[in-house]
């Protein structure tokens, strides 16, 4: 069932745009010729939401206006008036405490393409790789502090005074991560691989195809891009608000190592779990894999808002 609300999720952000266009009869200009990142033409959206997954503004008719993290480097960098950014990064927090990171386990277009890579894995019988405690834990730093960084960069960027080298500098993440290439490669857009008009431009590009070849680690470890990435640290802050949360009945839990064999991303909490009614851990996705892995009747179940939705 995950696996179709990822389909349909996918081909409506990257395709519901082309939908709207059409149904509103708005025409768009043609395609930025192929070069720099800075000639991508951004056409307005269908729809002025911000998402916490990776929608790209890239994406030349893409259904939302871009993910969470963009609005916010986009409002440290420009500095807009309150009431053009508050209303949007409002409707942005309900829905990241509506559902946790849910949007990461089956909304997520680059999670949808994670997922197809496990697959490919496993058609291919290729070995999967196990990593250890210290490097999960590592990659998770890893995350944190390029969400840090890249927040810090923005946040120089509007800062006065760097005017000359603000065009270069905003957007830092979305001028590396993944889906500034697959997302107008899946809707026939222009894909802009490199930008070497200006120094910052080289260290973008280099780290931009260094991002896209790490992404294909998917193939060995699940979710690799996933354990990284920064919109997802952003949803993490709202994993454990209580409205979407994992609950465990310690007293049936027989220790079989069941969920955090099945887990993508390798979270122990639930399994270590005992004595606590609540295991939702920052780093879960809410795929609940674990819920359908779990052998004991009545031990482990999801709730959003506190009723019971699946469970064994």
């Amino acid at each position: 069932m995950r696996l179709l609300v990822q389909a349909a999720c996918f081909f409506l952000l990257l395709y519901g745009g082309f939908a709207v266009e059409a149904l509103a009869g708005v025409q768009s200009g043609d395609k930025p010729p192929p070069g720099r990142v800075e000639l991508v033409e951004r056409a307005p959206t269908s729809t002025p939401l911000y998402l916490p997954v990776t929608t790209c503004i890239y994406q030349k008719k893409g259904l939302c206006r871009g993910c969470s993290l963009y609005y916010l480097t986009e409002a440290l960098v420009w500095r807009h008036p309150v009431e053009r950014w508050l209303p949007y990064g409002l409707v942005l927090i309900f829905l990241m405490l509506l559902l946790g990171r849910l949007w990461c386990g089956w909304v997520c277009p680059l999670g949808f393409l994670s997922d197809l890579l496990t697959r490919a894995r496993l058609a291919l019988h290729l070995p999967q790789l196990r990593l250890s405690p210290a490097v999960r834990d590592g990659l998770v730093w890893t995350k944190y502090i390029l969400l840090a960084l890249v927040l810090g960069l923005a946040a120089l960027a509007g800062w006065p005074g760097m005017e000359g080298v603000r065009n270069d500098l905003m957007d830092p993440f979305c001028q590396i991560c993944p889906t500034r290439v697959f997302a107008p490669l899946f809707t026939f857009d222009t894909v802009c691989w490199t930008n070497f008009a200006s120094p910052a431009g080289v260290v973008f590009t280099l780290l931009g195809l260094l991002a896209f070849g790490l992404f294909f680690g998917g193939l060995a470890v699940r979710r690799f891009w996933c354990r990284l990435c920064p919109i997802g640290g952003l949803s993490a802050l709202f994993n454990r608000s209580g409205l979407v949360s994992l609950v465990k009945d310690a007293r049936r839990c027989t220790r079989c190592g069941a969920c955090a064999r099945s887990c993508p991303l390798d979270v122990r909490r639930v399994f270590e779990g005992r004595g606590r009614k609540a295991v939702t851990a920052f780093e879960c996705h809410l795929c609940l894999r674990c819920v359908e892995a779990c052998p004991e009747p009545g031990c482990l179940q999801f709730q959003w808002l506190g009723k019971r939705v699946s469970g064994k």
